[in-house]
């Protein structure tokens, strides 16, 4: 990637996109509805406010780094150890959190399509398909996030009208704002991980064109990703409400379940949602999966990114496997994202940010 100019404002908006909504959203109105019921819409606005100035933070510390790679900012910054040491732990997390999430697709996969599948096997194939993809150039990622965004959202915006017309009772939303400041505190911690993925910009603004346009986009794109999440969620809301919304594990996933389109040759909508499930998962997984193996090759100064994908297919094959069933996915999920959050989008930034203050201050003070 010698050219440093190669991703657009459209591929920065989409790829931003495409790899923070990933298959969270499934499981997402259960999560929320568990802490503020109908009001979970309200809890999403918050956690986008929060990550408004994030956001920020998080551009500024790589425009303050000239733009630079990210294992290339943690050296200069941390020096050339312990930024490798740094870097090598958010890789780390990073293939840590899209093993699960390839567990959780395994098993939902199970559940619904391919009951007498070894998991083994179905572990196998998806880790050897998204490796044979980012096996190619950065370019090549930056495409299939283009194609995968419309095949992605467009379809869900016209199926909302028709589940909702499907004895949908809007009345399920109310009341609005009858929970405890507490209870809305805890949906927001818990809502952040569907969040993850912003570090992805670590990877993605050193080669933008236009770099004046970051904050713009990041900000139109966290919008986008709001109002995905409320529409769906509320969605949900208003077909099963949002008690019934608890009772399920995966709502959005019974909603396609249930669509029911007059003239049309499908009976079993639950194929459909399992494609929407894969293009969720997958678009989080190899855009993740790229940049976690980038960084590998960089901390252990390898000569291609293709030998860095083979030492980490062991890990992800072993991770995946690991938990018995799918409560300890979720377990395990939760013990570590936090982490991931905090690190990634808001402790790495203030610290870059303040590094950059005090060099800034010093040079100032040479003078």
């Amino acid at each position: 990637m010698d050219n440093k100019n190669i991703v657009s404002k459209y591929d920065l908006f989409v790829t931003t996109v495409v790899t923070v909504i990933g298959t969270g959203i499934f499981s997402y109105p259960s999560e929320l509805c568990k802490f503020v019921g109908s009001d979970a819409w309200i809890v999403i606005l918050l956690a986008g406010v929060i990550f408004v100035p994030l956001l920020y933070l998080l551009h500024k510390s790589v425009e303050l780094n000239n733009y630079a790679r990210f294992i290339d900012i943690l050296q200069n910054n941390f020096g050339n150890v312990m930024g490798k040491i740094i870097a090598f732990v958010f890789a780390s997390m990073g293939i840590f959190i899209i093993s699960l999430q390839m567990r959780t697709f395994i098993e939902v996969m199970k559940m619904y399509l391919l009951q007498r599948t070894p998991t083994e096997f179905m572990l196998l194939v998806m880790i050897l398909t998204g490796t044979f993809l980012i096996r190619g150039e950065f370019e090549d990622i930056i495409k299939f996030n283009e194609l995968a965004f419309w095949l992605m959202f467009i379809p869900v915006f016209l199926a909302i009208p028709f589940i909702l017309l499907n004895e949908a009772d809007f009345t399920n939303i109310f009341p609005i704002l009858s929970h405890k400041p507490i209870e809305y505190l805890k949906a927001g911690s818990n809502s952040f991980y569907s969040f993850l993925g912003f570090g992805i910009l670590y990877m993605i603004l050193p080669f933008l064109k236009e770099k004046k346009s970051i904050i713009k986009v990041t900000f139109r794109s966290l919008v986008f990703i709001i109002v995905f999440y409320i529409l769906v969620i509320m969605t949900t809301i208003i077909v099963f409400t949002s008690k019934y919304n608890t009772q399920l594990l995966w709502p959005t996933i019974t909603m396609i379940s249930i669509v029911d389109i007059p003239g049309t040759f499908v009976e079993r909508w639950e194929g459909i949602a399992m494609v929407f499930w894969l293009l969720f998962y997958f678009t989080t997984y190899v855009n993740i999966y790229y940049f976690s193996s980038e960084i590998i090759r960089d901390v252990f100064n390898l000569e291609d990114i293709k030998i860095s994908l083979m030492l980490i297919i062991p890990f992800i094959y072993v991770i995946a496997l690991y938990p018995e069933n799918i409560t300890e996915v979720y377990q395990f999920q939760k013990k570590v994202e936090p982490f991931v959050d905090s690190g990634m989008i808001a402790i790495l930034p203030l610290v870059l940010v303040i590094i950059a203050f005090i060099k800034g201050r010093r040079s100032k003070g040479e003078v």
